[in-house]
């Protein structure tokens, strides 16, 4: 029997985070206590658009119990954060964007009445129209959501003629797709606990993809050096991507800063929904163009990217969706515009996929409906399309090394005709 060449490639290895997990023994941010602890709990907005004419905390800072209550003028630092761009605002000062605006933040002695407190602050707010997809975001005269408006980004794609290409096609087929948001759903909500140390050090336990990157965007926001900050990434209890992001970080440093005590927060469920980043919607128009003989000649593509209020990892991920827009299949002419577009919408960024999911969708209902107009087999219109060495994608990335999809595919059509069960499937595969 022969040995598999790797030490890891190929052999089975066990989970080291697996059996405490399983047993119930990880210790997660929100399990971690320290004496003298206090409760976090920020208000949100619940508005989409308006400019807020007053805060007063005045009620919430006379509860007993109620250790701070913090707004836009009591940060240290700056008052922006962001993974990729600091456009996020720590605390809402003039106006609020998104219904998930954090506009101020409470610690107090119990969880229950740092739920009480957010709920005893008062804030006037004057409505301003709202923009709900990219379309409204790029009207002309929409409101502009950011200073330099509502188009973050755009990207195109070309490759060959593809007015020459559609003239070879015999079967032109175009569709508008729109996916959906989607939230991670995680079994772990949000959480972190932060405390001052005796030589006025910021600790940070918290969920978190990136621990560097929070510690960046905490330092800047404390007023501290970053060596100043040192964060701790506790058990996480699933993230895929949902977790890249600030969530709890800043806040909840601020609070344990301006306390001097520590401080946990832990978001609820409702919170998590109604708050977080999310899987992008995405509107994608798409043009197809093939021979009679099952050839694809030309693609060409509009894809507009709600990313919500702020960018989060969106505008990497609305590309990424346009670039993959032609699935894994040659296609020799190519035209795609992409833009990525501010709303008043709940913020999007990073979701396991980042973008291809959402072009997937597309890519494989046209082979489909292509293979279909064509009268060829789907999987063998895939084959017959597929990338391969010496082909390039739609970028013009030349394959020199096999990409596996061909072969994948043959695999698929082998254990087809070889499965009497699915006999009714083999016709046209030969």
């Amino acid at each position: 029997m022969n040995e598999p060449k790797f030490q890891c490639i190929g052999r089975p290895l066990p989970r080291v985070d697996a059996l405490d997990k399983v047993l119930g023994r990880a210790v997660y941010a929100g399990d971690i206590s320290f004496p003298h602890m206090l409760y976090g709990k920020i208000l949100r907005a619940g508005v989409p658009h308006a400019v807020i004419e007053e805060i007063d905390i005045s009620a919430a800072e006379a509860m007993e119990g109620v250790a701070c209550v913090l707004t836009a003028r009591d940060i240290p630092g700056i008052n922006r954060y962001g993974i990729a761009f600091p456009d996020q605002k720590v605390l809402a000062e003039d106006k609020v964007i998104s219904i998930a605006d954090p506009v101020a933040a409470v610690a107090a002695e119990s969880p229950e009445l740092a739920r009480d407190a957010v709920k005893a602050i008062r804030v006037k707010y004057r409505a301003l129209p709202v923009v709900t997809n990219p379309h409204e975001a790029l009207a002309e005269g929409a409101p502009a959501l950011h200073p330099e408006g509502n188009l973050f980004q755009y990207v195109k794609i070309r490759k060959g003629d593809v007015a020459e290409g559609f003239q070879q096609a015999d079967i032109i087929l175009e569709d508008t797709f729109q996916t959906q948001v989607q939230d991670h759903t995680y079994l772990e909500t949000e959480s972190g606990i932060a405390r001052m140390d005796k030589q006025g050090n910021l600790i940070l336990q918290t969920v978190s993809q990136g621990p560097f990157r929070d510690r960046a965007q905490v330092a800047a926001v404390c007023g501290l050096p970053q060596n100043r900050v040192r964060v701790i990434r506790a058990t996480v209890g699933g993230a895929f991507g949902g977790k890249d992001d600030v969530s709890v970080q800043v806040h909840v440093a601020l609070l344990a800063q301006a306390t001097g005590r520590p401080v946990r927060l832990v978001f609820t469920r409702e919170e998590s929904l109604t708050t977080q980043t999310k899987r992008h919607a995405i509107e994608i128009w798409s043009r197809w163009g093939v021979t009679k003989d099952g050839k694809l000649c030309a693609m060409e593509g509009k894809v507009y990217g709600d990313t919500g209020a702020y960018a989060g990892l969106g505008p990497f991920v609305v590309k990424k969706c346009g670039i993959y827009l032609c699935g894994p299949y040659y296609i020799p002419a190519v035209k795609v515009d992409i833009y990525t577009t501010y709303t008043n919408n709940i913020i999007k960024s990073a979701y396991r996929g980042f973008g291809v999911l959402q072009a997937s969708v597309v890519h494989e209902a046209m082979m489909d409906e292509l293979a279909l107009k064509c009268g060829i087999h789907p999987l063998k219109f895939r084959i017959m399309n597929a990338l391969d060495v010496g082909l390039d994608t739609g970028t013009g990335q030349v394959m020199k090394e096999d990409c596996g999809i061909k072969a994948t595919l043959k695999k698929m059509r082998e254990v087809v005709m070889n499965d009497p069960t699915l006999k009714t499937h083999c016709e046209g595969l030969r």
